[in-house]
């Protein structure tokens, strides 16, 4: 009986860390760095992927609000970018939430993933990068990645192409977390 009881309560541990789908929270606790400005972030990823990160166009603190439901006062900083040609769902913002407001940017940056995904008028080229997207924290940094750059090749194999954007995520989402572990 004991033993059963144990099984229960560790499944429900694990099962409690990965509550969102597609997304998936680290660094809640102590550790990260909190001086870094999320501009950094955003260059430190784009040199690291060079020709392969499509997102380059700023986002407005307007389309910020409007299409991702984070307003001003839920952030003390943010930068993202997606792609000048609107074709392309390429994008990568990183929000330092203000104090108290982490969780609200997770649940909006999680509402407009989930939005995106359920969005049956994408291009098919774009499917597999918008399934692929992840939110992930970093102490006071909420991340939202949708990468994939080039999808030639992969793009007939709907497995293959979920797993090369997952790949490209994981990239930017390394460089993020060695930025704010230095």
């Amino acid at each position: 009986m004991k033993k059963w009881w144990l099984t229960v309560c560790m499944a429900a541990c694990l099962l409690t860390g990965c509550s969102r789908t597609g997304s998936s929270t680290v660094g809640t606790e102590a550790g990260y760095r909190d001086d870094v400005s999320t501009q950094a972030l955003v260059e430190a990823v784009a040199s690291e992927l060079g020709d392969d990160y499509w997102a380059d166009e700023k986002l407005s603190p307007e389309f910020l609000d409007d299409w991702y439901g984070i307003s001003d006062d839920m952030y003390d900083e943010y930068y993202g970018q997606t792609p000048m040609i609107s074709s392309n769902v390429d994008a990568l913002i990183v929000v330092k939430a203000a104090d108290g407001k982490r969780t609200d940017v997770e649940d909006a940056m999680d509402t407009y993933r989930e939005s995106m995904v359920q969005d049956t008028f994408q291009y098919p080229i774009n499917i597999p990068k918008i399934q692929a997207s992840e939110i992930r924290t970093f102490g006071n940094y909420v991340c939202f990645v949708q990468l994939g750059a080039d999808m030639d090749g992969v793009v007939d194999d709907d497995e293959a192409a979920v797993k090369a954007c997952q790949e490209m995520n994981e990239r930017a989402l390394s460089v993020i977390e060695k930025e704010l572990t230095k």
